[in-house]
């Protein structure tokens, strides 16, 4: 009697079974390194390289990227840096003021020469009875424009951007016109104690996606420096 021998079909690999196996074994390539120049993998229109060109490419493009995030990194902390020279010399200047007029000439100065500011513009409120406004830097709290600025003074977030001609002509006087953007910094210590603008010839100089987190610490700073003279 004869018997007969059914031959068993080989396991058929699917591509889970194969990541899985990888996955588990990942020093399998490293041990078995003749593979990488025979297997292939897709290129599109470029067709077909070895794993080992591949990986060797996949490297350049991800150093490429850690070399220009690392460029900007460099970047942004020479800025801040640059930034903070400039907090520091401003703050020296201002502690250096000995009256109200000195400190406000001092800040446009400061802020034209040292934050490329082409215009400085500050709108300090006065309201005791019985005194004129001295100088053109105050203005009464209930001034037209100003009030029209209240939701600005109240939220206390500097804002950039363009400014109407109304605004402009009303903070920077015969310079408005020439003015494309501007930045709006409220003044606050304790309470509000008016606004400072920053006026600029170059349309995106101060436009509406500029962090505001710097404007915000310079607008404490002066703000904090003037209360102080106001208060004497």
């Amino acid at each position: 009697m004869s018997t007969s021998v059914q031959s068993t079909p080989a396991a058929t690999l699917d591509e889970s079974t194969v990541i899985e196996f990888l996955s588990a074994n990942p020093d399998f390539l490293i041990n078995h390194s003749e593979l990488l120049e025979v297997l292939e993998v897709s290129q599109g229109v470029k067709g077909a390289t070895s794993l080992l060109e591949r990986q060797v490419s996949v490297l350049r493009d991800k150093n490429k990227r850690i070399e220009s995030q690392l460029e900007g990194l460099i970047s942004a902390a020479r800025s801040n840096e640059q930034i903070m020279k400039r907090l520091q010399h401003l703050t020296l200047e201002l502690l250096r003021a000995d009256s109200l007029d000195m400190l406000l000439s001092t800040c446009q100065d400061v802020l034209r020469n040292d934050f490329n500011a082409d215009f400085v513009s500050f709108r300090l409120f006065h309201d005791k009875p019985g005194t004129d406004m001295p100088g053109l830097h105050f203005v009464r709290s209930n001034h037209a424009m100003m009030i029209a600025m209240r939701s600005l003074l109240d939220d206390i977030q500097p804002v950039c951007g363009p400014c109407p001609e109304e605004q402009l002509n009303f903070l920077f006087r015969e310079n408005g016109s020439r003015i494309q953007s501007v930045a709006l910094i409220p003044l606050q210590c304790n309470h509000s104690i008016g606004l400072l603008a920053l006026g600029s010839l170059e349309a995106e100089r101060f436009h509406s996606g500029v962090g505001t987190v710097f404007l915000s610490h310079l607008g404490e700073l002066i703000a904090t420096a003037i209360a102080q003279h106001l208060e004497h």
